[in-house]
């Protein structure tokens, strides 16, 4: 990726210190909220609430309503509720995926089952929209009621689309702006309105989450291919074998030399370590990781233009900050 100016650059998520504070106080209220005193609900989910995560979307509803002079008490049960919404997902996405690692540990339906899985994902949905009403706020209802249906719509559509050949680039594009995108713009959406940001402020705060969201995921589905088990928290690889055609490989796809192999491989429905290592060597070699670092780029450069439509404040540098290190991570 090309040097940026990016303001105050820090590196590592230093940028979340200005927040700190905040984010303990949704830790806690994220335990009194999935804690219920049955031993075996509590230990499914304390087991989740350790499993780690940079608590990115809580993060980014704090920083905005920092950057526009809210009230960080009144965000935190809305920033909990997010994370409890967030965490929902990832239970029903690794039972969709068969997954059983996450961050480097058992996923819950790896360790108790589908059966308590399914139920536990429901129940952290259940909780969020519980906390979200009580608010009397009926937007931050109807903004997470959306991120889920997004989310939902989004799956459904990569799962239609698994091991094709044919799919797009505005295919994929559109698919990870509903998985994940959406998440974030909406987040940063509602740090502002909470915080009684005026509508081009908080227009400006959702065209930046939205930015960095797109960048965010091709980031992700770049380092499936080219990092280790050991960072990723899971096999290198997942996408792959899974059917999941990520921007790399659609845009070595294209290519002359190489295309028409990955086209026979992605599409054959059967995709063991031999088949992903070749996949992934003809990728790097066809310009697959260089053209997905270029449309990261892009999407950042609009999110950043957005942010700096913003009053200059240290929350508003943490966010440059924050997205920087995001759409920077290494292999």
């Amino acid at each position: 990726m090309q040097t940026r100016q990016v303001e105050n650059r820090k590196d590592g998520l230093a940028f979340l210190e200005l927040v700190q504070p905040c984010l303990t106080k949704m830790e806690a209220e994220m335990k009194g909220l999935v804690q219920t005193g049955d031993r075996f609900l509590d230990s499914m989910a304390l087991h989740l609430l350790q499993g780690g995560g940079k608590r990115l979307r809580p993060a980014f509803i704090f920083l905005s309503g920092m950057a526009c002079g809210g009230d960080m008490d009144r965000l935190v049960p809305v920033a909990a509720a997010a994370e409890l919404i967030h965490m929902a997902t990832l239970i029903h996405d690794d039972m969709v995926d068969s997954a059983t690692v996450r961050r480097g540990v058992p996923t819950i339906n790896a360790k108790w089952g589908t059966r308590a899985a399914i139920l536990l994902g429901d129940y952290l949905f259940a909780r969020a929209f519980s906390v979200l009403a009580s608010t009397g706020d009926n937007r931050v209802v109807k903004s997470m009621a959306d991120v889920v249906h997004t989310l939902c719509m989004g799956e459904i559509e990569q799962m239609g689309q698994l091991f094709d050949e044919d799919q797009d680039e505005a295919r994929y594009l559109e698919r990870i702006n509903k998985k994940t995108a959406y998440f974030f713009a909406e987040c940063c959406l509602l740090g502002g309105i909470l915080s009684d940001a005026p509508p081009e402020q908080a227009q400006a705060l959702r065209d930046f989450g939205y930015g960095i969201g797109m960048g965010f995921q091709i980031i992700d589905d770049i380092l499936d291919l080219v990092s280790s088990p050991e960072r990723l928290g899971k096999p290198v690889g997942s996408d792959l074998r899974g059917g999941v055609i990520t921007l790399p490989v659609i845009h070595a796809m294209k290519s002359k030399l190489a295309g028409k192999r990955i086209s026979r491989l992605v599409s054959s429905g059967t995709m063991g370590d031999k088949e992903v290592a070749e996949v992934r060597s003809l990728v790097m070699s066809s310009g697959g990781l260089d053209y997905a670092y270029h449309v990261t780029e892009k999407y950042t450069n609009l999110a950043y233009e957005a942010l700096r439509k913003l009053p200059d404040s240290p929350s508003r540098q943490a966010l440059f900050g924050l997205a920087d290190y995001l759409v920077r991570r290494e292999y």
